[in-house]
């Protein structure tokens, strides 16, 4: 979601038992899933909220969250460059969005099962499916979602908002954009979506490649929760298909990402290449008497390679009967 810088507008839990204090949420563990970091940053929030002191702010910040953190925040902050000062920084500008948020970060403990049920549907789906690791944080309003290997990594301030959250402190409208079309929370999917990720083995080298990369999770996990997504690029996409075809065409062998990817805070409906993919992968499944090899094919293709890519596209007759030579039209 990926990746997402703020890039997908865009895990998965196994076994996983969480309880519930009064007004808190629980810090508890499983094997696979991981979610104190969510109870130790709103201790440091709070404490933060006891001082004017910036300094002290930040030292409090660092020794009630980031070094009670969890290996995947700390994977999270390198990746995604954010330190106690930052996050601290944010509280401070956002106060509205903070207390908009808080709220909804404290039902993630509801909604594992129910992402435990879809990964065993991904698994039943994918028999091919690996295990891996996925942790609950709270960032400095970074991403909404991040896979790296064998990890997903959750932005729950992002992940958890929706149309009803605050936004309005923000200067752009990368947030608004990415919470309009939600009323409720976008946990599940972008949780299904990250869990993809992490099932694959390369981001691509072109337009096309990275697009594929990024909407082939999309229609996964499309097909594992069983219902059409509700994302604005995607409703966006299904009405203007045609001429998205059209402009696709003549970039999807370009490196230059910046009109179809991670620009949902220049545009009104950012992330199109997420759609086109997400189509295109679609169509290639349609087109597929064996649906299960299918799936394979989409989760395990090297996106890198442009032969690859391109042979993918033609398979999947998305674009009718234009065959396309590697790199060319």
């Amino acid at each position: 979601m990926s990746r997402f810088i703020f890039r997908n507008p865009f895990l998965l839990a196994f076994s996983v038992i969480l309880g519930t204090g009064a007004g808190k949420v629980s810090a508890q563990r499983s094997d696979n899933v991981f979610t104190s970091d969510i109870a130790h940053f709103w201790t440091a929030f709070d404490s933060v909220q006891a001082t004017q002191d910036a300094e002290r702010q930040v030292g409090i910040m660092q020794v009630l969250y980031i070094d009670k953190g969890t290996a995947g925040l700390k994977r999270f902050m390198q990746l995604r460059n954010f330190d106690a000062r930052k996050l601290v920084e944010t509280i401070r500008k956002y106060p509205k969005f903070w207390a908009s948020i808080r709220p909804n970060t404290m039902q993630v403990q509801p909604q594992v099962p129910v992402i435990q049920q879809y990964i065993e549907k991904f698994r039943e789906l994918y028999p091919e499916l690996r295990p891996a690791n996925m942790y609950f944080s709270i960032t400095a309003i970074r991403a909404a979602g991040v896979a790296i290997d064998s990890t997903a990594l959750i932005g729950t301030e992002i992940t958890m908002g929706n149309k009803y959250t605050d936004v309005s402190e923000f200067p752009d409208k990368r947030l608004a954009n990415f919470f309009q079309s939600k009323e409720t929370n976008n946990i599940i999917p972008v949780s299904v979506h990250e869990y993809v990720h992490t099932q694959q083995s390369t981001e691509g080298k072109s337009l096309l490649g990275q697009c594929i990369y990024e909407g082939a999770c999309d229609f996964v996990t499309e097909l594992v929760i069983g219902e059409p997504l509700t994302h604005s690029y995607i409703l966006y996409g299904n009405k203007h298909l045609p001429e998205l075809k059209a402009q696709f065409q003549k970039e999807m062998y370009s490196e230059d990402y910046s009109n179809w990817l991670y620009n949902g805070n220049k545009v009104a409906v950012g992330d199109l290449g997420y759609f086109m993919g997400y189509a295109i992968s679609k169509a290639y499944y349609e087109q597929a008497k064996d649906k299960k090899k299918a799936l394979r094919e989409i989760i395990s293709l090297n996106y890198a390679d442009m032969k690859a890519v391109t042979g993918f596209l033609n398979t999947s007759g998305f674009y009718g009967d234009s065959v396309f030579l590697l790199g060319g039209h």
